[in-house]
């Protein structure tokens, strides 16, 4: 869809530069950049077109392959993120089932809301630390 939108302004008398750039801004990937600025070199530079699609075609392969195995590596911390989220209100669930008044106690008193609320802080900094340690650019 997007090439006939690219074939069509070229059509129009539209120059290729800008009609590729008008693509990059419709489809702001990576991929779609690095395709541009090889069909662009090449026809500044001249070269064989079939033989640089070929090695941009490599490349997006090869990212999107790191990509996939960068996410089988980065689950474990995601799983562990969501275990180590969720384990405290589970635990609160739990204990409160067992004995409502360790949980009225807590909600009552001071000291108690306290307690939740730097808890819940704590929380939210760790989910934001495990996310910059699993979040890795590529």
């Amino acid at each position: 869809m997007e090439f006939c939108a690219l074939h069509k302004e070229q059509s129009l008398g539209l120059p290729i530069r800008d009609a590729m750039m008008d693509l990059v801004e419709r489809m702001p990937l990576d991929d779609m950049r690095f395709l541009a600025t090889a069909i662009l070199l090449q026809k500044e530079s001249g070269g064989n077109l079939a033989q640089i699609l070929d090695k941009t075609a490599l490349v997006m392969r090869e990212r999107a392959r790191l990509k996939g195995q960068l996410r089988i590596y980065t689950a474990q911390g995601r799983i562990t993120g969501w275990i180590l989220c969720s384990a405290p209100f589970l635990m609160f669930g739990l204990i409160s089932v067992v004995n409502h008044n360790y949980e009225k106690t807590l909600f009552s008193t001071p000291l108690g809301l306290k307690m939740i609320y730097s808890g819940l802080v704590m929380m939210a900094l760790g989910v934001l630390a495990i996310r910059k340690i699993i979040d890795v650019k590529v």
